[in-house]
């Protein structure tokens, strides 16, 4: 279970979104969720194709970092936009970090689509990744509009 919190206030050029989750997989899927709700209705988007995405990075910051990224490349690259996240994610013995997501969506329909914003980039800027103590995580993130 997840939640997700969007800053809108935080600047004209960018929004900014929280999200919290019980587990690390979830808290990717409320960030992806969280980024693609930032971009299109996804009340409006259908399952139709599957995508598959794998990265590898030295620390979970980047790992979600490098995944959002992915999704804002493909949504320019192909002109897709997702709905449905199926997120594995594996700590190697060299203390790295491997993703492997399928993804559902569909290319673009501006007919059908009801679009918002586009995203740009993910930023940098107070990119946070951290486990709670709790025992839930939490990411703040900044995409650029």
């Amino acid at each position: 279970m997840y939640s997700i919190k969007v800053l809108e206030e935080e600047s004209k050029s960018d929004i900014a979104f929280e999200v919290e989750a019980d587990t690390l997989t979830e808290l990717f899927e409320g960030a992806a969720i969280a980024t693609m709700n930032v971009m299109v209705n996804l009340d409006t988007v259908k399952e139709e194709k599957e995508w598959f995405i794998e990265i590898t990075s030295d620390s979970i910051e980047m790992l979600l970092f490098d995944f959002l990224s992915e999704l804002v490349f493909l949504k320019d690259a192909e002109e897709a936009i997702f709905k449905k996240f199926n997120i594995n994610i594996k700590e190697k013995d060299d203390s790295s970090y491997v993703l492997k997501s399928k993804v559902w969506g569909e290319y673009i329909n501006r007919e059908r689509h009801y679009l918002l914003t586009d995203v740009k980039a993910v930023t940098l800027f107070h990119f946070t990744v951290k486990k709670l103590e709790n025992g839930n995580w939490y990411c703040y993130v900044l995409l650029d509009l």
